[in-house]
């Protein structure tokens, strides 16, 4: 399938941000005019949220001033028009990510305590979104061994800062 049938389908079916995301990304990788792909080659690349992510970070300011919306409401919009879960293992890999390599260090060095707590308070959220999160309640028994240490570290940083 031409990539320009695709975008041309969500373009008609579509809202439309969901349409202009789905080509800006795409433009990233492709000449969307001349390249073709498969339904299936094109899901994978539009469900992986970290290319999600990377490939939209330069265009959040116009989705979110032009259309009124965030990423992670066009990521759903892109995973219903794939008739896909959004709160899947590519978001909680990007989240996870996000959280596993912090250092107490980093928290404990800042100076200003309002500061220091907000960044903790950030931390103890993004724990919170992944532990809350349908993917991870529904493989609890697997992922649970790899929260042990984002939150082992949060309760070192608690501690160490009262």
């Amino acid at each position: 399938m031409k990539i320009s049938e695709f975008l041309n389908n969500l373009k008609v079916n579509e809202q439309e941000v969901v349409h202009y995301c789905c080509n800006h990304l795409l433009s990233k990788k492709f000449d969307v005019e001349n390249d073709s792909l498969t339904q299936d080659e094109i899901k994978e690349l539009l469900l992986d949220y970290g290319n999600f992510n990377k490939y939209l970070n330069d265009s959040a300011g116009t989705i979110y001033r032009k259309y009124e919306a965030e990423l992670n409401d066009v990521y759903k919009a892109i995973c219903k028009t794939f008739n896909e879960e959004f709160d899947n293992k590519s978001l909680f890999d990007f989240r996870f990510a996000r959280i596993i390599n912090q250092e107490p260090k980093q928290f404990l060095d800042i100076e200003d305590k309002d500061t220091q707590e907000t960044v903790i308070e950030k931390f103890q959220d993004k724990i919170n979104t992944i532990l809350e999160s349908k993917y991870y309640k529904n493989n609890e028994s697997s992922l649970s061994k790899e929260m042990v240490i984002p939150q082992r570290t949060l309760e070192l940083i608690k501690s160490a800062v009262s």
